[in-house]
């Protein structure tokens, strides 16, 4: 009974309602199969139907959640998720965001001046925030509250290499990162405020590259990684001296830092356009678009 398309058209073309039918005469045959059923099976069969709708939506719903998780700023592209471009040879990676090779390029001046204005900003938020005294606890459970002088810690103003200076000079010269579980935030702080609340994108890179980063859900939310030379913001329950010889968070943080460096001195020599240069296991890597 097969015909082609064209035969197919002339035929229904005298048959208007023909579709119509069909899909009236399946609805017909289905409300007469679920009238010969009893309540019980009909309620069985629409705590079926729901399931599977349910089903459907949790998928739809965790395919959405991976297609945007692997798009997110500083993520690694994928064959699967990264951007496509036609055969065309005027659709070149970069655009005309390269032209040439240069030393120290006009639009490095252009991201300083951005960058000296947001940190005036910055620096003005900082001058109005209120000092409070603080106390910090080292793993042995020493507490400590003033430095060697009989200065107070207080927040908003100590560091931790402040408080690795008071036990040592030597300490503070030698450790990479402090390791902070806060006891409380002071109330003039703000984790999204300070840019903490937000999603580490760089989990994945460093996955990749050989880093295994601990669960969201296995860590202390008020424990994280503090640099040696940003203020505090709050009594400390634990402070740790991570040093890059003996801790993987100290490396991590060394590697990354390297990563900055290396990128900003591809930036100024031949001004390249960087991607992504996430720490590895044993180094540091900086993908960057340098032209052909």
């Amino acid at each position: 009974r097969a015909k082609t398309n064209e035969e197919a058209d002339k035929t229904n073309s005298n048959q208007p309602h023909c579709g119509n039918i069909a899909t009236m005469a399946t609805e017909e045959s289905t409300t007469a199969a679920m009238s010969n059923l009893s309540i019980e099976d009909k309620q069985a069969e629409i705590a079926l139907l729901e399931e599977k709708l349910r089903n459907l939506k949790e998928d739809v719903a965790q395919s959405g959640d991976k297609e945007n998780k692997a798009g997110l700023q500083g993520r690694r592209a994928k064959a699967s998720t990264g951007p496509r471009m036609d055969d065309s040879t005027t659709n070149l990676i970069g655009g005309e965001s390269f032209l040439k090779r240069e030393v120290n390029p006009a639009w490095i001046k252009v991201r300083a001046d951005i960058y000296d204005d947001v940190k005036k900003r910055r620096d003005e938020e900082l001058s109005k925030k209120i000092p409070v005294d603080i106390e910090v606890t080292l793993p042995d459970g020493k507490v400590l509250s003033e430095d060697k002088e009989g200065n107070k810690y207080q927040a908003w103003h100590t560091t931790p290499f402040d408080v690795a200076c008071t036990i040592s000079r030597g300490l503070a010269d030698n450790t990479a990162v402090a390791r902070v579980t806060y006891t409380a935030y002071v109330p003039d702080y703000d984790p999204e405020e300070d840019g903490m609340g937000g999603v580490d994108t760089l989990a994945e890179s460093m996955a990749d590259g050989g880093i295994d980063a601990a669960k969201e859900d296995d860590k202390s939310k008020m424990t994280v990684l503090w640099d040696m030379t940003r203020p505090l913001v709050g009594s400390v329950s634990k402070m740790e001296f991570l040093k890059f010889e003996d801790d993987q968070d100290a490396r991590t943080v060394f590697w990354h830092s390297s990563a900055h460096i290396m990128g900003e001195a591809l930036e100024r020599l031949y001004g390249s356009r960087l991607t992504i240069g996430p720490p590895l296991a044993g180094g540091v890597f900086y993908d960057s678009y340098m032209g052909d």
